[in-house]
């Protein structure tokens, strides 16, 4: 039974310290998708990883995280968002810290593929609870505004907190800083949600969607993840032709079963299709310039990894004048003007990074990083924004882990077209920032033809 939300219930009351709780998970989450790549080399000596194993540190975590998205949102709906929440963060607290005094590769590897259930679990309610608990259209625009410049900026602090952790305390520092984010989340949400008590739901899923759905996205972001080698292009391919199968299995269950995984209608709206798209291109976008820049002040300029964190604080600023700004355009424009106009910012920024580096220099690349910065934190919570806008606060999991999903998926295609551009071509930086131009160029285009009036 959907629960019926009044001015009078606490959580709606305690709405802006809900949101500040659930930020602060989000921006924890997102610290961890790059923190740990800085100390891979430490990791590797100290507890022995081969070449060959290594990656898996990353890997493990992005399969599960990846894969899970939509069925943990599904979970969500069933069992109530708030409970998933604690379920999900307390699971990630309990792999950090299985992660931080890990021993053997084996056991770190277990850990980071529990971290991504976990993160998979707390993720999709981040989205949910903003849109249960913000009815109100314009707050709900500045929630998801903040929402947004929260996840970019953490994965930027999580490149510098990497290498600050690693060089003063140890690598496994990286992982044991989750707790305490962890805990003030734990402990503060159930009281301010409690206006929120959420019974069971009679909502039913399908073992058969969810494992297919699982799978087959899960074989995609592993066929990206070996498109990105050149030894390993081939068996993409093979993981594709998995996906494809999967993803038929899925979508003839959805038609033909009785618990479908998606809720039926759920994707019929074109604007809620449209936004997911959009957020496929602009986190393709994002991954692939911070993919390409990362190397360009490391390899080029000769940055250290704590320098080339730091080197991103304009970005951060543009995404958080961005964050203000988007609150207060969203009270004389619609969602689906901004994302357009975001998106083609995106463009812009993307072009003047390029620009930068085929000038050279540090002070070349920064009026790129202020206006990508305000671009992509502009496009990425307005695709969010649209595409929950309208969901019954019973399918209000599911959607989150549709758009988060998405934005997954859409890093892991500009990671892989970033890595072949960067091998293939001659002027590899410059072409992959062309190509993020190109991603939020595709994005303007879908945000005019899925554009309603709604």
């Amino acid at each position: 039974m959907t629960q019926v939300q009044t001015a009078d219930t606490p959580a709606l009351k305690h709405r802006w310290r809900i949101l500040a709780v659930v930020c602060l998970v989000q921006f924890m989450l997102m610290v961890d998708n790059t923190v740990v790549n800085v100390a891979l080399p430490s990791i590797q000596r100290q507890l022995g990883f081969t070449v060959n194993t290594l990656p898996w540190v990353v890997n493990a975590y992005i399969l599960a995280y990846g894969g899970l998205l939509v069925a943990a949102g599904r979970l969500a709906d069933r069992f109530g968002l708030v409970r998933a929440f604690v379920v999900g963060t307390a699971l990630f607290a309990l792999a950090s810290l299985a992660c931080g005094i890990a021993e053997q590769p084996w056991q770190l590897i277990t850990a980071r593929f529990v971290q991504g259930v976990g993160a998979a679990l707390a993720s999709p309610t981040v989205l949910g609870l903003i849109a249960v608990v913000f009815v109100d259209a314009k707050e709900r625009g500045r929630a998801f505004s903040a929402w947004g410049a929260i996840a970019v900026t953490g994965g930027l602090a999580g490149v510098v907190l990497g290498g600050l952790l690693t060089g003063l305390l140890s690598w496994r520092w990286v992982f044991l800083i989750n707790l305490p984010f962890a805990g003030i989340a734990l402990v503060l949400l159930p009281l301010l949600t409690r206006g929120l008590a959420e019974g069971r739901r009679a909502t039913k899923i399908g073992v058969l969607g969810a494992v297919s759905l699982t799978g087959a996205v899960a074989a995609v972001v592993y066929g990206l993840l070996e498109l990105e080698n050149p030894d390993t292009a081939l068996h993409a391919v093979g993981f594709f032709a998995l996906a494809a199968v999967l993803f038929a299995v899925f979508g003839a269950h959805e038609r033909r079963g009785a618990s479908p995984l998606i809720p039926e209608g759920l994707l019929k709206s074109r604007a809620r299709v449209g936004a997911l798209i959009a957020g496929i291109l602009a986190s393709g976008a994002l991954f692939g310039a911070f993919f390409t820049l990362t190397l360009e002040l490391q390899q080029t300029l000769g940055f250290s990894p704590v320098l080339a964190g730091l080197a991103y604080i304009p970005f951060a600023l543009g995404s958080l004048v961005s964050s203000r700004a988007t609150g207060a355009l969203g009270k004389w424009f619609s969602p689906s003007q901004l994302l357009t106009a975001g998106s083609l910012v995106v463009v812009a920024g993307s072009l003047l990074l390029a620009g930068g580096i085929a000038v050279s220099g540090y002070p070349a690349l920064l009026p790129g990083l202020v206006v990508f910065g305000f671009g992509i934190s502009m496009v990425l919570p307005v695709t969010a924004q649209l595409a929950v806008a309208g969901v019954a606060p019973e399918n209000a999991g599911v959607a989150g882990g549709l758009v988060t999903s998405a934005q997954q998926l859409g890093g892991a295609v500009g990671l892989a077209i970033t890595g072949v551009l960067l091998v293939a071509a001659v002027e590899g930086h410059i072409v992959a920032l062309l190509a993020a131009a190109v991603f939020g160029g595709a994005a303007c285009a879908v945000s005019l033809l899925t554009r309603t009036r709604a």
